[in-house]
């Protein structure tokens, strides 16, 4: 496979996913999601494709583009530079000591939906994961009757605790993934070419 920037984010996305899952390192999940944001926003508007953060800026407008990029940025932000004062440092801190894995959720669901954007298909781990997100937040999503067929493939979700949530989604994924007629749809990536 040729390293390519496509291939890249890919990868990162993957194994921020993986990671997630395995409700590891929600550090390194969210550094390399945001990696990956990043690519796949730039490779969107190269193809023409509305990103993710033009919604988000529709659903704030007058608010500052920048001040966007800031709150999708804030904790990998911190986590790759230390501030120059100590106020800067101290306001570092507040932001860490804020951080946590539930942190992780939306960035990768913008990574996905922009991957989706890009790619029209995707590899089973994000399709569980976009649909395990779009049930657990059904609510602010989509209307009850277009989350049931979601909220059927992982039951009792909205209601669980965030280990009984994350847990149905590794066994989703675990479920799915040698699940011969999802690997054989034309939205399932199962090996990677451009």
């Amino acid at each position: 496979m040729a390293l390519t920037p496509l291939a890249v984010a890919r990868a990162q996305l993957l194994t921020a996913i993986d990671l997630f899952v395995a409700d590891m390192d929600p550090v390194s999940v969210q550094s390399l999601a945001g990696n990956a944001r990043e690519i796949l926003e730039d490779l969107c508007r190269y193809a023409n494709v509305e990103p993710m953060t033009e919604l988000l800026l529709a659903d704030h407008p007058g608010k500052p583009k920048r001040d966007i990029y800031a709150a999708m940025n804030l904790y990998r932000n911190c986590f790759k530079h230390v501030g120059t004062t100590e106020a800067e440092r101290a306001d570092d801190q507040l932001t860490l000591d804020q951080f946590d894995d539930t942190k992780n959720d939306y960035l990768l669901y913008i990574c996905i939906e922009d991957y989706l954007r890009l790619r029209h298909s995707s590899p089973i781990p994000m399709q569980i994961f976009h649909a395990w997100f779009c049930a657990c937040h059904a609510h602010l999503l989509m209307s009850q009757a277009q989350a049931q067929k979601l909220l059927d493939l992982f039951p009792g979700i909205q209601t669980m605790t965030r280990d009984q949530q994350k847990r149905g989604l590794a066994g989703c994924i675990q479920q799915f993934s040698s699940h011969s007629e999802l690997l054989a749809h034309p939205e399932t990536e199962v090996s990677f070419t451009e």
